[in-house]
């Protein structure tokens, strides 16, 4: 198949498109405000945010914009998903989304035009721009989500095709590029695009587990590309976590200089956040300051988005097991070195840890 979606498939993106209605405002709820390793973090829950432990309730950050808004969800008590956007640390506003009135959509990506891309909860992708809901699943496939968009508007994401395997894809007006997997299994996830086209993600290996991979929309030939592996981290010593080993990877998000964000998971289940300079191909540690052990011995932070400003987003799990947001913004530090991203050196730099206290993959 070339390139450009057959006429029926490019119907099928429209003719899901419904108007919703405007979104409540509401407002976020500030944790604390605290500065850790050249990173001033804003910790906060969004509304709604639920308190059950372990790892099934809280509130999940999932991009952010060159404009500093950033997109996420909320889980409650009963396990219903609520949308949002929101600017901290210059607003404790939020804005509802309305996903076509479903409890179980995820809003996972943004530009700087407000466009929020991600699943409806069931089966399609999503853009919702201007009050307007958009479903889509590209080439015919039979389900979709989508995880990114740059302010150019392109979309990357994952779809699952006829014949069972899943892609990523990238969405470019009505033209969809298929990304395959670099090795393993057809399984890829394209999170990120920034505007000059690079795109991040990861996918399934020959061991069954999770890597990232680089991939740039211009090099598609006939409608396809694919990715390219990124080296693995070498994951440092944490304590708390004695003798842990690497076990998995995932890039969420790139911006305009090169560097991208995500996470590794470890043998003890826990998850630390890291940058990743693509110029360099280095590696920086980051865990939230809040980010505490459960009683399962178990911690998790996800960096999940980067703007051009070099703000990040993404959540951690306290030491009951209840996801909490945050944004970060780089700010000097006497007695530490700035993490950020454009072409620095790699630095491992760890958060404070709390007393043992987990939680699962964000995605």
């Amino acid at each position: 198949m070339t390139s450009r979606m057959h006429c029926a498939s490019a119907l099928a993106l429209l003719v899901a498109a419904s108007l919703t209605s405007p979104g409540r405002a509401d407002s976020i709820s500030i944790i604390n405000v605290v500065n850790s390793n050249g990173y001033q973090f804003t910790n906060f829950n969004l509304p709604d945010s639920g308190t059950a432990p372990p790892l099934t309730a809280g509130t999940n950050m999932n991009g952010i914009s060159n404009s500093g808004t950033a997109v996420g969800f909320s889980i409650d008590n009963n396990g219903n998903f609520h949308n949002f956007t929101a600017n901290p640390p210059t607003s404790t506003g939020a804005t509802a989304l309305n996903i076509n009135g479903s409890t179980t959509a995820m809003a996972l990506g943004v530009n700087s035009a407000g466009t929020v891309v991600g699943t409806d909860g069931n089966g399609n992708a999503f853009s919702l721009s201007g009050g307007v809901v958009t479903t889509f699943i590209p080439n015919n496939g039979t389900a979709a989500t989508a995880f990114g968009i740059n302010d150019k508007g392109t979309i990357v994401g994952q779809y699952t095709t006829a014949g069972g395997t899943v892609p990523g894809f990238i969405l470019q007006g009505t033209t969809v590029t298929t990304i395959n997997a670099p090795s393993g299994p057809n399984t890829v996830n394209a999170q990120g695009i920034n505007n000059n086209g690079l795109i991040v993600g990861f996918y399934v290996g020959t061991d069954n587990q999770f890597h990232g991979f680089l991939a740039n929309a211009s090099s598609a030939v006939n409608g396809s590309l694919t990715g390219t592996p990124i080296t693995d981290p070498t994951i440092p010593k944490v304590p708390g976590e004695p003798g842990a080993t690497f076990v998995f990877s995932q890039v969420l998000g790139i911006n305009d200089h090169g560097i991208a964000v995500g996470y590794y998971g470890d043998s003890t289940f826990s998850q630390h956040g890291y940058f990743y300079n693509t110029n360099t191909g280095t590696y920086t540690f980051l865990d939230d300051p809040n980010a505490a052990f459960n009683n399962a011995g178990v911690e998790i932070t996800q960096i999940t988005g980067i703007n051009n400003s070099g703000e990040i987003t993404g959540f951690y799990s306290d030491a009951n097991g209840v996801f909490h947001g945050f944004v970060a913004v780089a700010v000097p530090e006497p007695s530490s070195m700035a993490l950020l991203g454009i072409g620095v050196a790699s630095v491992v730099i760890w958060a404070r840890r709390r007393r043992k206290t987990t939680a699962p993959s964000h995605r």
